[in-house]
């Protein structure tokens, strides 16, 4: 079944996290560039955002036909539903969408808790 996980998919959180940075660094981290993610059910999404990236999905914003702003909508995509992805550099002169710009995931602090006395 499409989407179902069964196999294990190139494009992970591990992808997303640590592998999609060097490409990026060695398709020069300080461009923009068009970031496409082709699906299995035949949609191709114009990425403008990476919002989250949970175990099992990655949330993306993405561009709308010729519209140049960033969609308002969050996908959720499991990652077994992508099976391609493009990187294309960005020339902003050419276009007023900016693309796709790189920035790197925070890490997530852990919060702690004081234990509370009583």
């Amino acid at each position: 079944m499409v989407g179902s996980g069964g196999g294990q998919s190139p494009f992970s959180r591990t992808f997303f996290n640590v592998t999609l940075g060097d490409v990026f660094q060695r398709a020069g981290r300080d461009k923009n560039h068009k970031l496409l993610l082709y699906l299995a059910d035949g949609t191709t999404l114009d990425v403008c955002a990476i919002d989250d990236l949970a175990d099992d999905f990655i949330a993306v914003r993405a561009y709308h036909a010729e519209d140049q702003a960033c969609d308002l909508s969050v996908n959720l995509i499991p990652y077994s539903l992508i099976y391609r992805i493009e990187l294309v550099p960005r020339e902003t002169d050419s276009s007023t969408r900016l693309g796709f710009h790189w920035t790197p995931p925070v890490k997530r602090g852990t919060a702690i808790r004081k234990p509370s006395k009583g």
